[in-house]
């Protein structure tokens, strides 16, 4: 019976030896699962201050670009209510096409995307939650559409300027004796016809 009792004794040392080392292993891994969360929850909110910094300067360059824009639109569609009416003249309209009219477009523009690329090249994207992705892949699409669509119009103008200005001098020249006979001479139709057409296309993409 002696024998028995210390034997028990020794089984029951062994259990409770056995239950502490795995409760301490229980303990560790819980420990490092949080430290894991708790470097992936700093990581994320790093990431997001990094998109809410991409996004704000995104904001403040195409505020500024389209406040240029409509001031440049502005300008235009008040040039275009002079020469387009029943009473105006075609010296009005030279006058506009050879001293006003701005043939400069601005439509440039590179979205801010390094951050996302970050994410998409580490698989961090998975940080976020599935509406916030949907969100930022959206924002991506519509970005690639605008700048597709900005960039199509922009090469059609430039196209479109670019023959226009093959026989008209565009503003910005000097006057001087060749620059003066070129105006002089001209066929008014058709000067008249391909600025109209210069004006339209460069209103659509403003």
């Amino acid at each position: 019976m002696a024998d028995n009792n210390k034997s028990m004794k020794y089984v029951r040392y062994a259990i409770g030896e056995i239950v502490l080392v795995v409760i301490g292993i229980l303990i560790a891994l819980s420990i490092n699962n949080w430290n894991e969360e708790r470097k992936k929850e700093k990581l994320k909110a790093s990431y997001k201050i990094s998109l809410i910094n991409d996004l704000s300067l995104d904001t403040l360059k195409l505020n500024k670009l389209i406040a240029e824009n409509y001031n440049l639109l502005e300008t235009l569609n008040n040039q275009k209510k002079r020469f387009i009416g029943l009473d105006t003249s075609i010296d009005t309209l030279i006058k506009i096409a050879r001293t006003e009219f701005n043939p400069e477009l601005n439509t440039r523009f590179q979205y801010n995307r390094n951050t996302f690329k970050t994410l998409i090249a580490t698989g961090n994207i998975d940080l976020f939650d599935k509406d916030l992705n949907e969100i930022l892949m959206a924002l991506i699409s519509l970005q690639d559409s605008e700048r597709e669509n900005s960039n199509y119009y922009a090469e059609i103008y430039a196209n479109k300027l670019s023959r226009y200005s093959d026989n008209y001098p565009v503003s910005g020249h000097k006057n001087s004796y060749v620059i003066n006979l070129i105006w002089t001479n001209l066929n008014e139709q058709k000067f008249a016809s391909r600025f109209i057409s210069v004006t339209d296309i460069k209103g659509y993409t403003l």
